[in-house]
């Protein structure tokens, strides 16, 4: 049964969600160098107290009950209209990162957050018009999967890279693609496996369908645990969750095109791809005024 305003009401939630707790994990992440000053008895001055730990609990606590939302919503609709809700939390989370976390945002960082917002909305509206006329069953696994391997690779010799340039901006955009990749996999693995088989419902119907599922959930603790330790690596929020965005959003178009035979690339669906891509260039872009370079 199809509820497509449910899906798009539960992936806003999702997407609020999401978004609060990367900026709290990125508030609360010097508990590690409380954590670490106390281990080695440094003389240097760190911020004490429970506010840092407490943080970035809350944060934790909300990134780890995310699975709840796409869960939910998948009978209704599919995996990437849930996901193409994801870059409205992005207007709360750049003001949260210059109001709260005091970082500073430039306007080529603006303007590339918002050709993303853009993106999605598009991909998002493209998704809501076409909801009833996907074929949701019909799932080419095999090509998916080689797909994705050569992907991942790719975002991990990205992530490899922009470490060993130790240049902060660069950093942030390796590792919101990659960590943006595996989250994008999160929802989309639970909707194949829920589905798999023919059936569709809250829990998976076969072995093979029950596998994908569970591996949703390891697919998704990898892209928490790359998006902490850019943050142990002091990366600001503001350039790695925009890039975290593109690939979550952008990325589950070419999922679907690869799974399911019907689905078609649209003018609108490549113009969103478009705004995404420029996006990710305009706050991933290393210039002579704005190098950041990892002084840790």
């Amino acid at each position: 049964m199809t509820n497509i305003p449910l899906v798009l009401l539960l992936g806003i939630l999702s997407t609020l969600q999401t978004h609060l707790a990367k900026a709290l994990e990125r508030q609360g992440i010097e508990v590690f160098d409380q954590i670490k000053a106390r281990l080695q008895k440094s003389s240097q001055p760190v911020e004490a107290g429970l506010k840092k730990p407490i943080i970035y609990t809350i944060g934790i606590v909300l990134n780890n009950t995310l699975f709840i939302w796409p869960i939910l919503a998948q009978p209704y609709g599919p995996p990437a209209l849930f996901s193409s809700m994801f870059g409205v939390g992005l207007v709360f989370l750049m003001t949260y990162a210059a109001v709260v976390l005091k970082e500073p945002i430039h306007r080529r960082e603006v303007a590339g957050a918002a050709a993303i917002l853009l993106g999605t909305l598009g991909i998002g509206y493209d998704n809501l018009i076409r909801a009833e006329t996907l074929d949701r069953f019909t799932m080419n696994l095999t090509t998916f999967f080689l797909a994705l391997g050569i992907w991942l690779a790719f975002g991990l010799t990205f992530v490899f890279a922009g470490n060993r340039s130790r240049n902060l901006r660069l950093m942030a955009v390796a590792f919101g693609i990659l960590a943006g990749s595996l989250g994008s996999l999160d929802p989309f693995l639970k909707g194949i496996g829920q589905n798999y088989g023919g059936a569709s419902g809250l829990l998976p119907s076969s072995v093979i369908g029950g596998v994908i599922f569970g591996a949703s959930f390891v697919i998704g603790f990898l892209a928490f645990v790359l998006t902490q330790i850019a943050f142990v690596k002091k990366v600001r929020v503001s350039l790695l969750v925009p890039a975290y965005n593109a690939a979550f959003i952008s990325l589950p178009v070419f999922w679907q095109r690869i799974l399911l035979p019907d689905y078609r690339l649209t003018w609108l669906i490549l113009l969103s791809l478009a705004l995404i891509l420029y996006g990710v260039a305009a706050i991933g872009a290393v210039g002579r005024r704005n190098r950041e370079k990892n002084v840790v």
